[in-house]
C-alpha cells in the first residue's frame, strides 16, 4: 500500500534562491509518514499511548530536482521492509501539477519503549503490528 499526502510550499520553506531549502525533505517524510500510520488505524498518538515510540535510525535523500514557493507537493509513502523491531518507509516527492520528480529517500525506525530501549513490538503490540504488516500488504492506493 502506498499512500498520498499533499500540500502546497510554504514561502517560509524556501531560501535565498528561490527553492525549497534541503532542510524541509525531511519533514516531508515525516508528514507523509505520519499520514500512512494514521491510514494504517497506527497514528502516532495511537501508539505513544500504548507506551511506544518509533525513533528514527536511519535517513536518506536524494534532491532531484528543485521546488519553489507555491508549488503543488505529493509524497507517495510505503513500508518496504518490517520486522519485530525495525521499520523502513520510502518516499517519492513529486510537483503534483508537473509530476516532476524532486526526491526520493528513506527512513529507518525502531520500535522502542518510553525509555527508548528497543523491543520487539510482535511480543508487545502484536495488534499494531500486524495493522500495519496488513495495511502495508494491501493493493488499494490511498
Amino acid at each position: 500500500m502506498v499512500t498520498k499526502t499533499c500540500f502546497r510550499v510554504k514561502f517560509t520553506e524556501v531560501d535565498g534562491m528561490g527553492i525549497v531549502h534541503h532542510s524541509n525533505y525531511p519533514l516531508w517524510f515525516e508528514k507523509g509518514r505520519r499520514d500512512y500510520l494514521k491510514k494504517a488505524q497506527a497514528s502516532d498518538s495511537q501508539i505513544t499511548k500504548r507506551g511506544l515510540f518509533l525513533p528514527l535510525s536511519e535517513i536518506e535523500c536524494k534532491y532531484k530536482s528543485p521546488a519553489k514557493n507555491g508549488d503543488k507537493i505529493v509524497v507517495i509513502t510505503k513500508i518496504t521492509s518490517m520486522s519485530s523491531v525495525r521499520i523502513k518507509f520510502e518516499y517519492e516527492v513529486l510537483d503534483k501539477e508537473k509530476g516532476r520528480l524532486l526526491a526520493t529517500g528513506r527512513t529507518v525506525h525502531v520500535w522502542t519503549n518510553q525509555k527508548i530501549e528497543p523491543i520487539n513490538i510482535v511480543k508487545t503490540a502484536s495488534d499494531i503490528y500486524l495493522q500495519l504488516k496488513q495495511f502495508s500488504e494491501s493493493q488499494d492506493a490511498t
